[in-house]
């Protein structure tokens, strides 16, 4: 076929397309590079076509790791995995928690301050109630005792204007019930007689008298104890023996109670078998005495003359000539250290 050289056309077989060299099978190793770990595999790698060998990461699911900064020598291959959502959810929470956690012992700290300091009120309230009952209770008694004091000095007057067999019974009851000032008045009046005048129409009865007075000493009183010991000093209703008289002397001194004193300074001034004198001693008492006479210059009724402690001046010039200064320093010393209670020392 001949072609016009002006058409620019040619109708010549056009040539065959080249063949292309078929496409060899696809080898065994494919050399891939992790997009994540971007390492190359190696025909050696035994791992399969799907997974990386260093990262084991599935090449189709990995994500590009980012390129080191600038500046970076080389690149760090030990990317952090993702965290789980659900690890990352918790870990968001877990400030929430420790924020929960810590109101909940604020809380418990709270109540637990709320509640001691609702026990220390409490305590307190009870500690005021039982000081307020305390002092209730004191002044109670101080009355009870100043009134039973007050029926009992008006007995004693009845007594002394010479209506002691009516005021007796009502001595006896008082004396009954453990009063002691009624048990030295009742013995005073079965001793019979008193500073003023003798007792009228009244049984006397000193056996029973000592029994009173005995039991108020023992009871504590200093007044009864002062008036045992004048009996057994000056043999009055008992046989006379001055050292029991030194032992009831010796328990009301101990107490403070000017008569006390005195009469035990008395006795040891003036000495009386087996009771023998002893100087240092009475000056010592009688200056203790003296001091309680002017701290209390209203007498006992219920004592007798021989035991007024404003009579300690008068015994301690007695006294003077028999001491030496340094002996009267020594017993001005004692008589300043000694307290009402404590043992006399001697």
């Amino acid at each position: 076929m001949t072609t016009n050289p002006g058409d620019g056309l040619s109708l010549a077989p056009l040539d065959p397309a080249p063949t292309q060299p078929a496409p060899a099978a696809a080898s065994s190793h494919v050399a891939r590079t992790c997009p994540r770990c971007h390492y190359t595999r190696q025909a050696s790698d035994t791992a399969p076509a799907w997974q990386c060998p260093r990262c084991a990461v599935v090449y189709d699911k990995a994500t590009p790791r980012p390129r080191a900064r600038a500046g970076h020598d080389e690149e760090d291959d030990t990317q952090p995995v993702p965290l789980d959502p659900r690890r990352a959810r918790a870990s968001a929470g877990l400030p929430w928690a420790w924020i929960a956690l810590g109101s909940a012992v604020l809380a418990g700290a709270a109540l637990l301050g709320w509640k001691w300091n609702g026990e220390r009120q409490r305590s307190a309230q009870q500690e005021q109630r039982a000081a307020s009952d305390s002092r209730a209770a004191d002044v109670s008694q101080a009355r009870a005792v100043q009134d039973g004091r007050a029926r009992i000095d008006a007995l004693e007057h009845q007594w002394r204007m010479g209506e002691g067999a009516q005021a007796l019974p009502a001595v006896r009851a008082l004396a009954d019930e453990g009063e002691p000032r009624a048990m030295v008045l009742l013995g005073s009046m079965l001793l019979g007689g008193s500073s003023y005048r003798n007792a009228i129409g009244q049984p006397l009865d000193p056996a029973e008298a000592l029994q009173w007075l005995e039991r108020a000493a023992r009871a504590g009183d200093a007044t009864a104890a002062v008036r045992l010991g004048g009996l057994y000093e000056r043999g009055e209703h008992v046989p006379r023996q001055p050292s029991l008289a030194e032992n009831w002397y010796l328990r009301a001194a101990r107490q403070g109670d000017g008569a006390g004193l005195y009469s035990l300074g008395m006795l040891y001034a003036r000495g009386a078998d087996p009771v023998s004198q002893r100087p240092v001693p009475a000056w010592m008492l009688l200056t203790l005495a003296e001091r309680a006479s002017r701290g209390a210059p209203v007498r006992d009724a219920l004592l007798t003359e021989q035991h007024y402690p404003s009579s300690a001046r008068a015994g301690l010039v007695r006294l003077k000539d028999k001491l030496h200064p340094s002996d009267i320093a020594e017993a001005e010393r004692l008589a300043d250290a000694w307290k009402p209670g404590q043992p006399l020392g001697f």
